[in-house]
């Protein structure tokens, strides 16, 4: 009986012993180290607004207080970063990226530039939905969705791939609208000036570049917001009609909530495959305590981010459900931009 006393009392010591040392390990992996951030944009934007104040005081979460960094790397929808994050980035939770809320969706259907695995890979958390929404300058002859069935309307993008390229697609298809998509821009600060020279006449963004980065237009009635792209209308957009909401059938829904998706993705962060469990574990606590940092929050009020954080966990199951669409789903989805961009 003394015996398995001893032993019963020598394990309970052990544990938080163990616990104790785990923490040093941890502590000296990421003492004096650098993090760096993958940013698939080009600096400004809403990407970085949302990111910034992250990145500042993700680093004091995690044990052995890294130095935080960004590191831009535009390009392919947002391709570039994820791939380079899934096959070159270290896999010692020294590097993680916020990919761009399409990540998912076109790996699912088999973009071309696409050579990362989502479901390899390990989510970290969100800070923030990423309502998409339509919008045109005040000049231009459509005061409603309605109205882009009848004029042609040139909107701005970046590559085949962003969601300011395939969302209008979609909408020609389903809806019989006649936006025209001109490439090339390097990103949503590049597009948003193409619109105030009337290079363009609209741009599919998210609402949180356009309230952070052109909160003026609104208030002056430069531009009208024609269509959110969203599973909830957002609550400062009240009035505007969602893509779900204008289906006229169930093949019509399912297609646009796909399509919805990647707003509920919004703002997250995600780290390569193979990355111990242990570190990812860290990653992700410092995460949930970032979101609780009172100057975290401030500086993100400041900069006009709207938070509603989701975590790592929770991240993955929203994912995964993504990557489970049915075939007939992404069929469509596939047709729908292959007959559009013709």
């Amino acid at each position: 009986m003394m015996l398995r006393g001893l032993v019963a009392a020598s394990a309970v010591l052990a544990l938080p012993l163990s616990s104790a040392l785990a923490q040093t390990s941890l502590d000296e992996h990421f003492r004096g180290k650098t993090l760096t951030v993958v940013v698939p944009t080009t600096p400004g934007g809403d990407r970085m607004g949302n990111a910034g104040p992250f990145i500042k005081y993700f680093g004091r979460h995690i044990p052995g207080n890294p130095n935080v960094v960004p590191s831009f790397m535009p390009g392919a929808g947002g391709a570039v970063g994820m791939n380079y994050l899934y096959s070159v980035a270290p896999r010692d939770g020294l590097a993680i990226a916020t990919p761009l809320a399409a990540v998912v969706v076109a790996q699912v259907t088999g973009e071309k530039t696409v050579k990362y695995d989502v479901s390899k890979m390990n989510w970290i958390g969100r800070t923030a939905d990423s309502t998409q929404v339509l919008y045109v300058w005040h000049t231009v002859d459509a005061r409603n969705f309605d109205d882009l069935k009848r004029t042609k309307v040139v909107v701005g993008s970046t590559g085949a791939n962003s969601a300011s390229t395939i969302i209008p697609y979609l909408l020609n298809y389903t809806f019989g609208t006649k936006m025209q998509v001109v490439l090339g821009y390097s990103g949503s600060a590049a597009f948003n000036l193409a619109v105030e020279r009337r290079e363009t006449d609209g741009v599919l963004t998210t609402w949180g570049n356009v309230s952070n980065n052109h909160a003026g237009w609104v208030r002056e009635g430069k531009i009208r917001i024609l269509l959110q792209v969203t599973y909830h209308r957002n609550p400062d957009l009240a009035d505007v009609p969602m893509a779900i909401e204008l289906a006229a059938n169930d093949a019509d829904r399912s297609l646009m909530e796909f399509m919805s998706a990647p707003a509920e993705l919004g703002q997250s962060f995600i780290a390569p495959p193979d990355v111990p469990k242990p570190i990812v574990s860290a990653l992700r606590r410092a995460f949930d305590d970032t979101m609780h940092d009172p100057d975290y929050l401030q500086l993100s009020k400041q900069a006009g981010n709207v938070l509603n954080p989701m975590s790592g966990d929770a991240l993955t199951a929203l994912n995964a459900k993504t990557l489970a669409t049915p075939r007939a789903i992404i069929e469509r989805y596939q047709a729908a931009i292959a007959t559009t961009n013709k």
